[in-house]
């Protein structure tokens, strides 16, 4: 989904997210010693919990990671299929920077069309929701758009948070039809170079595993564009009572991962976290 609330809290930037909050910092630069001070931060923003990462992309493999690029883009490096289908979607489209305020008046027709693609109990905004969502996003949010060339029409586009020397890709939006003519290649592969090559940025990411759909970018970056996993320890604090519940819930944690109602479809995806949180403790701590 595109927009989130974002605030400081203890001189530190978070982001809400659904029923979440996470540091708006890239993950290299989590702190570790928040647990204590996040209760009251989860009953003002109405939160059911807190979640982040230590010690990021550490060697031993855990149950959570982001896949991140850090290395410079190398056209020639790329295989000979990948290079190829970056060629053809060059002679149809160009990607390059763009304003926030090319979003909000022509991005709304590709989020739509996008948003029909992902298996999700979120909802699609209206347009002018999505245009305030769009609006209200904070300073360092960059943007990319694919356009056909010869018509100039808007096809796809990125939102970028570019923070702590690092590029996060938040949200990137497709029609389908583009997709199909090598869009997506042509857009990551210039995205990759100007961040980077040009700006020498310490890595690009395209966020942490996603446990609510199945998208298959990751898979994807990692087999195209030379992303990898940097794999972390997941931590997460609850609201008064969530953590209870949590508890109480979690043996059922299977059948609900196969409910198909929004409701139970998100209790599913909170008991799956709660897996991986306590799997990341057993195989750094030794505790549960």
């Amino acid at each position: 989904m595109i927009g989130y609330e974002h605030f400081e809290h203890q001189g530190f930037a978070w982001r809400r997210h659904h029923a979440a909050v996470v540091p708006l910092a890239m993950p290299h630069l989590s702190p570790s010693d928040w647990n204590r001070s996040l209760g009251k931060l989860l009953i003002k923003r109405g939160a059911l919990f807190a979640r982040w990462e230590e010690s990021f992309d550490q060697e031993n493999p855990t149950e959570w990671w982001h896949v991140i690029k850090g290395t410079e883009e190398n056209f020639e490096a790329l295989s000979k299929n990948t290079k190829s289908k970056v060629r053809r979607g060059a002679r149809v489209f160009e990607a390059k920077l763009a304003c926030r305020k090319e979003i909000c008046g022509e991005g709304y027709s590709v989020y739509r069309a996008a948003f029909g693609r992902y298996d999700t109990f979120e909802r699609v905004y209206s347009e002018k929701k999505f245009q305030q969502a769009v609006a209200d996003l904070p300073a360092g949010t960059e943007f990319w758009t694919v356009r056909e060339k010869e018509s100039g029409q808007m096809v796809a586009f990125s939102e970028n948070l570019v923070r702590d020397n690092a590029c996060f890709y938040v949200t990137i939006w497709f029609c389908p039809e583009a997709l199909k003519r090598y869009s997506g290649y042509l857009l990551i592969h210039k995205m990759n170079e100007h961040y980077l090559n040009d700006r020498r940025l310490k890595y690009v990411s395209d966020g942490a595993r996603n446990i609510s759909h199945q998208t298959n970018i990751h898979e994807f970056l990692e087999q195209k564009f030379g992303f990898r996993r940097a794999y972390a320890r997941l931590r997460v604090v609850y609201a008064p009572g969530v953590g209870l519940a949590v508890w109480l819930l979690y043996p059922l944690r299977k059948w609900f991962s196969r409910r198909s109602a929004p409701m139970l479809q998100k209790v599913g995806v909170l008991l799956e976290q709660e897996r991986i949180r306590r799997a990341c403790a057993t195989e750094t701590d030794g505790v549960r």
